[in-house]
């Protein structure tokens, strides 16, 4: 996955800001491009165990799949934080994942992120390889 600093930093800050609960979002990018340039904050409709799930709420992917499309953008993967844990695809990550789609999923220790690590699923429901992260 290939990601400018202003991607990631935007991710980054999310995570912070939203310690000690998951927070998660869309990565996207020009139309073909294969590099994520930009993030869109998703609401995690998850409430009772936000500190270690997340669910995106479909009203806001649908909105911003409408504006990625209005502006010639795709939506080129997703991520979320993991508050006081590793920055890996848990079991749960990679059953709700989908196929040739890049997760960012950062790591988010004391309301500070530690790191990053990107993924793909092989197919529908996984499993997840690791996908090489470029920033810059």
């Amino acid at each position: 996955m290939k990601a400018s600093r202003e991607a990631m930093a935007a991710v980054n800050a999310h995570a912070e800001e939203g310690y000690p609960y998951e927070v998660c979002g869309m990565l996207i990018g020009a139309n073909g491009s294969g590099r994520v340039t930009q993030t869109r904050r998703v609401r995690n409709t998850v409430t009772d165990r936000a500190h270690d799930r997340y669910e995106m709420d479909p009203l806001d992917q649908i909105r911003i799949q409408r504006e990625c499309d209005d502006s010639g953008l795709e939506i080129l993967g997703y991520y979320h934080s993991h508050p006081d844990h590793p920055a890996r695809a848990s079991i749960t990550d990679a059953q709700r994942s989908w196929a040739n789609m890049v997760y960012l999923i950062v790591s988010c220790a004391k309301g500070k992120v530690e790191n990053a690590n990107a993924f793909v699923a092989v197919k529908d429901g996984g499993p997840m390889r690791d996908e090489p992260l470029e920033v810059g």
